[in-house]
């Protein structure tokens, strides 16, 4: 049965919402269409609320269009939908990946330590990229990694880090509201206690990552409230089974202590080492 044609504005004159690909609390994601170069796009669509909102938004956008960065799902454009005057929409347009993301992977299949510690490499330098450019991405989890294959045979599944519809700035303020931003199984103990969130946070997300890939098991899991708290008191458990190589690092990123966890930087630099080393062994 053919879907009725999605009854969406124009953006910008050019990008077309046409089918709704994901929904979250305050966005929905579209695929849609560049109708000026004839491309599929993804078109994330934010709900906003006053004027303040809105300015906010702009600001945020014009940061994160900025970003180039292979290990980025590139944003193309960005803007504010005013069609309807008494609802603005920020949006951002997005190139439309075409892969598995990271949970999909893992769900259906064990790792290699290799793989892991490749896409850990990849991702730790895509995180150097965006920090240093006073970005934080706040919502690092294997759904928001994309494992994207390019079908070549010399190539492997390359990671990229994508959503960043809730990153901010470097230091970012606790939230007016109270409300932590993010994925509660993933959030740092200072997004737990809603605190100030700079790159630490992003680097102990990481952490947790790499530790899923492991053991396939969340370090944190339950309802979110109970699962937040328990990390404010608890370090995740690494079982035997993590090479030690990474069970050291992933124990350095998920330390309770935000200044006591490595840069972006460091943490790949660290997975190098053990790709190489495992080169050799």
């Amino acid at each position: 049965m053919t879907k009725p044609p999605l009854e969406a504005p124009l953006l910008l004159d050019r990008y077309r919402p046409l089918t709704a690909l994901a929904r979250g609390g305050m966005s929905v994601v579209f695929q849609g269409r560049d109708e000026v170069l004839g491309r599929d796009v993804a078109i994330k669509v934010f709900s906003a609320g006053g004027a303040d909102d809105v300015e906010r938004y702009r600001e945020e956008l014009r940061m994160l269009a900025g970003l180039s960065h292979h290990g980025v799902v590139s944003i193309i454009d960005a803007g504010i939908d005013l069609s309807a005057a008494d609802d603005p929409r920020p949006f951002l347009v997005m190139e439309l990946v075409r892969g598995k993301t990271l949970a999909k992977t893992i769900a259906k299949k064990e790792l290699p330590i290799r793989a892991i510690g490749e896409l850990g490499f990849e991702i730790a330098e895509t995180l150097e990229y965006v920090h240093e450019r006073g970005v934080v991405h706040r919502d690092v989890t294997p759904s928001n990694i994309m494992l994207v294959d390019y079908g070549t045979t010399t190539s492997r599944p390359r990671a990229r880090l994508t959503d960043f519809g809730i990153a901010t700035d470097v230091i970012s303020s606790p939230s007016p509201s109270g409300e932590t931003t993010g994925t509660a199984a993933y959030l740092s103990p200072e997004q737990a206690l809603n605190l100030p969130v700079g790159p630490p946070g992003d680097i102990y997300a990481l952490g947790l990552v790499l530790l899923e890939c492991f053991t396939r098991e969340l370090a944190f899991p339950g309802e979110p409230i109970p699962s937040a708290v328990k990390r404010l008191t608890d370090d995740p458990p690494i079982p035997d089974s993590v090479p030690d190589d990474w069970a050291t690092l992933i124990r350095e990123m998920t330390d309770r202590t935000p200044d006591n966890r490595p840069t972006a930087s460091a943490v790949a630099e660290r997975a190098r080492s053990a790709l190489r080393r495992s080169n050799v062994d």
